[in-house]
């Protein structure tokens, strides 16, 4: 039996997550016997073995991510390379150019503020294309740091991209920007709102499954080095 974590709260059910760094959380009622949390565990051991087995997978090829001696680009991993006669960040083949800073963190802070530039710059240009095609355009747009989300729209016609957007590949970068627009339209994630995002992007459902693959991205340049 796998658990990292037991969570009691005032709700009524039980629930399982699993983190990005594949550790298990039950979420429980406050009143909730240790028997009957385990029993419940116990029955979906097998989803959770995939689950966790996965993630621990998946994180450790891109463990070089984590350690700042790769990026990813639009879908693509370049490996950092350290040049003290660099002047700017640029990429170049497969390699993403840096100049080399007194600590790993400050080169981290160096490449993130590089990837928001890039995000504002590239996000921008497709969110104008498919606005452009969907006759939709909103308040305004921000970038944000969320640890959950890729994106949001609100009520006021805001839509807010979390910046590390710009590390997915261009089809997952445009299934983003349109699932925001359509949300002007539609505030939710009923049948029309899908009707909207599909009649843009035949291939959604791929996308969608393609995208929660890619979770482990949303915790990129979190914990900086030292």
């Amino acid at each position: 039996m796998l658990i990292n974590y037991i969570q009691r709260t005032a709700r009524k059910t039980l629930a399982i997550t699993i983190d990005d760094k594949g550790e298990v959380i039950v979420k429980a009622p406050k009143n909730m016997s240790d028997k009957d949390i385990f029993k419940f565990v116990n029955s979906k051991q097998k989803w959770i073995e995939q689950k966790v087995n996965f993630i621990k997978t998946q994180n450790a090829m891109f463990n070089d991510l984590f350690n700042y001696n790769s990026v990813l680009f639009c879908g693509k991993k370049y490996n950092i390379l350290r040049d003290r006669h660099s002047k700017d960040i640029t990429l170049k083949d497969d390699y993403l150019i840096i100049k080399p800073l007194s600590t790993l963190k400050r080169e981290a802070k160096q490449i993130e503020k590089f990837l928001k530039n890039k995000c504002i710059e590239i996000v921008g240009q497709r969110l104008k294309y498919f606005a452009n095609i969907m006759q939709l355009e909103p308040n305004k747009v921000v970038l944000n740091n969320s640890k959950r989300k890729w994106g949001t729209c609100d009520s006021e016609g805001v839509i807010s991209f979390n910046w590390r957007v710009i590390m997915l590949s261009p089809q997952l970068i445009d299934y983003v920007v349109v699932h925001e627009l359509s949300h002007l339209v539609e505030m939710n994630h009923s049948p029309a709102f899908w009707a909207i995002v599909s009649a843009v992007l035949p291939n959604v459902k791929n996308l969608r499954h393609t995208l929660k693959q890619c979770n482990f991205v949303l915790q990129q340049f979190r914990e900086l080095p030292v």
